[in-house]
């Protein structure tokens, strides 16, 4: 008996392995009617060891107002990205330094500077790429890459915070860029 149903159970097995193999197609994107869409400017938008990067892409009918668009929306891909940044820079180096009950005072101090700053340097960003395009009914499509250096940023975000009367004594200029500088550089966002 103990025989009968470990020959059934194997044979059950079998037929169950035997049944999940799959003779599936694979489908490609060209096949289900999709295409790919080369984006140009793309990899010139993207993050690297030194900088931040964005990339916008507008169109409109007019030709400014399509670039004005992009970049717009390269600083937004950007921002984006360091908003976690911002909070995460402020929350850890805050936390590293401050007493308990200045804690929530002092990081909320220290994400505005940081978000200034962050704001700031968008105003003054690198523009990488630019390719600007006419398309068959008469709009402009823009598609434009900027990037930030996060040395840069490191700096300028640990004069400012120190220059700020409620914080100086928290950061230490030197330390905070260093400390900073070595957070971004590991910061990507995909």
């Amino acid at each position: 008996m103990k025989r009968t149903v470990i020959t059934l159970a194997a044979a059950a097995a079998l037929l169950l392995f035997g049944a999940c193999k799959s003779n599936k197609n694979v489908v490609t994107q060209q096949e289900m009617g999709n295409r790919e869409v080369e984006l140009p400017c793309a990899g010139a938008g993207q993050d690297s060891k030194d900088y931040f990067g964005g990339m916008g892409v507008a169109e409109n009918v007019n030709m400014q107002n399509a670039r004005l668009a992009a970049i717009d929306a390269a600083k937004s891909m950007i921002n984006a990205k360091l908003g976690g940044l911002a909070r995460g820079l402020a929350t850890d180096y805050v936390r590293s330094q401050a007493g308990g009950a200045q804690l929530d005072d002092v990081q909320r101090l220290a994400e505005r500077e940081i978000v200034t700053v962050v704001n700031r340097m968008l105003d003054d960003a690198e523009q990488t790429c630019e390719k600007l395009y006419q398309t068959p009914s008469g709009t402009y499509q823009s598609h434009i890459a900027i990037r930030i250096s996060k040395k840069e940023l490191a700096q300028k975000m640990a004069s400012s915070l120190s220059d700020n009367q409620k914080l100086e004594g928290m950061f230490h200029r030197d330390l905070f860029r260093k400390w900073a500088e070595e957070y971004m550089e590991n910061y990507r966002v995909l």
